[in-house]
């Protein structure tokens, strides 16, 4: 999760812009977790635990602003399977507590 933070909080740090043309900006962020050892929840034989990873889970993130001065839309698309909404209340958190409402 303080990954998916990371990524967004630096994609929308203050940047310079020419009036009337979008900020447009891109980030990814290695966040893959234990590599071994743990459940692969249901996509094999239930009691198989793994042991090591196929590729690394990168949530890739997209930023669009029309200038600095307006609210910054950031679209993140993290493809994990199981992942809490949690994990989206606790990032709005601090974003909120960062960027303000």
């Amino acid at each position: 999760m303080l990954s998916l933070f990371v990524v967004i909080t630096i994609a929308l740090a203050p940047t310079r812009a020419v009036e009337g043309e979008y900020l447009i900006g891109i980030g990814s962020y290695d966040m893959t977790g234990p590599t071994a050892g743990v459940s692969m929840m249901g996509y094999a034989n239930m009691d198989q635990i793994s042991a090591g990873i196929h590729l690394r889970l990168r949530p890739r993130t997209f930023i669009v602003a029309e200038s600095s001065r307006v609210p910054t839309f950031a679209f993140v698309n993290l493809d994990a399977g199981m992942a809490s909404p949690l994990v989206t209340i606790k990032v709005l958190k601090r974003l909120t507590l960062r960027f303000g409402d």
